[in-house]
């Protein structure tokens, strides 16, 4: 009742109360955990979320939960399995140590058409939102488009021809994950141990996203369950 009347008062006050427009309770809020299911962003972490949001150009989208190597498994195949085909997608990762890193593509997941098995992206992009290196949450653009993901069967999700990120199968039990960023990727603070802290790591866990909207391309049948 208290909102509702406070709305009622800013609507009868005449403009030349500015104070009215300042009141925080008129304004929209916006969830802090548009990433729902998350285990990698929840909780302490759910402000990452907004930063992911601001990325993609759309500070209210809400993403789904399609793949998370600690429920579904972390082979390639699972990897393969839930996300080929799908796009565009948020990749987070957790390092063993508490890192948390990713990429981001608008480019499907899968093998591609012809010999290559790299696949053409204009928005993709790989990320560190939290490292032990002091460097804040950064985008590394791409600047070789048509190195922007590959696809390979033995492997999860690799970001560029470097690799910049390449997450290997069952990457919880090995150091076979990598980074040689900077390379399809680059920016300010680019480094092969930027991500991970070095340049082989094992990976902790790890989730895909897609958009909640229309216009994101779902096989209904490799949804999250």
């Amino acid at each position: 009742m208290e909102l509702s009347l406070e709305r009622y008062r800013h609507a009868a006050l005449p403009s030349k109360y500015p104070e009215a427009s300042e009141d925080q309770r008129l304004k929209p809020r916006i969830s802090p955990h548009v990433f729902p299911g998350s285990a990698i962003l929840g909780q302490d972490k759910s402000h990452f979320q907004r930063i992911l949001n601001a990325w993609y150009g759309n500070s209210k989208q809400n993403w789904r939960l399609i793949y998370r190597a600690s429920s579904h498994g972390y082979s390639a195949s699972s990897f393969h399995r839930h996300c080929d085909g799908i796009s565009p997608t948020y990749v987070i990762v957790l390092g063993t140590r508490g890192e948390i890193c990713g990429g981001f593509s608008d480019a499907a997941w899968g093998r591609p058409p012809g010999k290559s098995h790299y696949v053409h992206s204009e928005r993709a992009f790989v990320f560190t939102l939290y490292n032990h290196q002091d460097v804040p949450p950064t985008q590394f653009h791409l600047v070789k488009k048509p190195f922007a993901i590959c696809y390979h069967p033995d492997s999860g999700p690799i970001f560029g021809a470097g690799a910049d990120l390449l997450i290997s199968s069952n990457c919880n039990t090995n150091m076979d994950s990598y980074s040689n960023l900077p390379h399809t990727y680059d920016g300010e603070g680019a480094s092969p141990s930027v991500l991970m802290g070095d340049y082989n790591f094992m990976v902790a866990d790890y989730e895909v996203f897609t958009p909640i909207n229309s216009s994101s391309k779902i096989n209904k049948s490799e949804r999250y369950q």
